[in-house]
C-alpha cells in the first residue's frame, strides 16, 4: 500500500491532482468555518451581513485560485504558448462572460450604482440586491403593477449591460424624484383656491417636511460633481386651459422609496379639501342636443313596450 502511494505521489500529474483536491476541500471547510464563526453570528437585520459574506467569499476563492494556479504552473515557460492559444480561444468563445467580468470591474471601480440603489436598464426597473462577478440581481418594481411597488420577482441581468444599455439611477446621488398629480376642474370652480389647496397638501405633509432639508443637502453635494440646474424644491401647481376644463398639474419632490404612498395620501387630502370647498372635478361627457334630420329619415321608430318591436 505504501509503495503504491509512493508511486502515485512520484507522478507529477497525480501529485498535482491530489494537491488541487486538497486545496478545494480546505477552501470548503474554511467557507463553513467562516460562516459559522462570522456570518451566522450577525443578526439577520444587520446591514453588514451582505458585505461580510461577500468579502469572505471573495477572499477564500481568490486564495484557492492562486494556490491551484501555483500548483499547476511549475514550468511557466513550457506552458506559455499553450496558455496563449487557449486564452485566445476562450476570449472568442466566452465574449459574454468576459464582458460581464469587465462590467463587474467597472461597477466596482466606477460605482454607477451599489447595493440598495433603484435603477432602470433595458426596460427593467428594480432595487439592486446583489452584485456578483457575472450578474446583477434586482428586486423588480413596476411591470404589471402601477407605481413603484415591487412585483416580488427577482431579475438577474448580465453585468455586460453597463456597456450596452443606458442606466437610470433613481437614488445614487439624489434620493428623491419629482412626481406629478394632475386634476381637471370645471370652469365654474374657484381655480385659485384649488391651486392653494393642492400646494398646501404637499407643504403640510410630514414626509415632505422631513425630506426638504435632506434633499437640499443632497442637491448641494451633487452640485459639486455635476452641472445640475438648481430647481426650487417647493411644490408648484401649473395651470393649463383646455376646451373642456382647467387642468391643474401639481409637481413636487418625493423620496424615491415612497412615491406611490405619498401620491395616494396627497390625492386623498386634495379630494377631501376640494369637496369641502365645492370645487368640482371635471370629466369628459357628451350631450346630444338634437339629431340631424337626415339621420332620422327612413329610420324605424321603436315602440315603448319592447326593444324588439317597431312601428312600421
Amino acid at each position: 500500500m505504501a509503495d503504491t502511494l509512493s508511486v502515485v505521489w512520484a507522478n507529477p500529474v497525480y501529485r498535482k491532482l491530489i494537491l488541487s483536491i486538497t486545496v478545494l476541500l480546505a477552501s470548503m471547510v474554511i467557507h463553513q468555518v467562516l460562516r459559522l464563526l462570522v456570518v451566522n453570528r450577525l443578526s439577520d437585520d444587520s446591514p453588514h451581513i451582505y458585505v461580510v459574506r461577500k468579502v469572505t467569499g471573495y477572499a477564500v476563492n481568490t486564495l484557492t485560485v492562486l494556490l491551484i494556479t501555483g500548483i499547476w504552473l511549475e514550468h511557466v515557460g513550457n506552458l506559455s504558448v499553450a496558455l496563449g492559444i487557449l486564452g485566445a480561444g476562450l476570449a472568442f468563445a466566452l465574449q459574454e462572460v468576459i464582458g460581464s467580468i469587465a462590467g463587474w470591474v467597472t461597477i466596482l471601480s466606477g460605482r454607477p450604482f451599489t447595493i440598495g440603489d433603484r435603477i432602470e436598464t433595458g426596460g427593467i426597473r428594480g432595487d439592486v440586491v446583489d452584485i456578483s462577478v457575472l450578474r446583477t440581481t434586482l428586486m423588480e418594481i413596476g411591470n404589471w403593477l402601477s407605481g413603484d411597488h415591487n412585483t416580488g420577482r427577482i431579475v438577474t441581468v448580465s453585468n455586460a449591460f453597463i456597456f450596452k444599455e443606458p442606466l437610470f439611477n433613481y437614488s445614487r446621488h439624489l434620493h428623491y424624484v419629482w412626481d406629478e398629480v394632475m386634476l381637471p376642474i370645471t370652469y365654474e370652480s374657484d381655480w385659485q383656491q384649488a391651486v392653494a389647496i393642492m400646494a398646501t397638501a404637499v407643504q403640510q405633509h410630514p414626509q415632505y417636511q422631513e425630506l426638504l432639508p435632506l434633499a437640499q443637502e443632497q442637491r448641494r453635494r451633487a452640485r459639486r460633481q455635476f452641472a445640475i440646474k438648481i430647481t426650487a424644491l417647493d411644490p408648484r401647481v401649473f395651470v393649463k386651459l383646455t376646451d373642456n376644463w382647467i387642468e391643474l398639474s401639481l409637481i413636487y419632490p418625493v423620496d424615491t422609496d415612497s412615491r406611490r404612498t405619498f401620491r395616494s395620501e396627497i390625492s386623498q387630502r386634495v379630494l377631501a379639501d376640494f369637496a369641502a370647498a365645492r370645487i368640482v372635478i371635471a370629466s369628459q361627457t357628451v350631450a346630444i342636443v338634437q339629431l340631424p334630420s337626415t339621420l332620422l329619415q327612413g329610420q324605424p321608430t321603436p315602440i315603448a313596450n319592447g326593444p324588439e318591436s317597431y312601428d312600421t
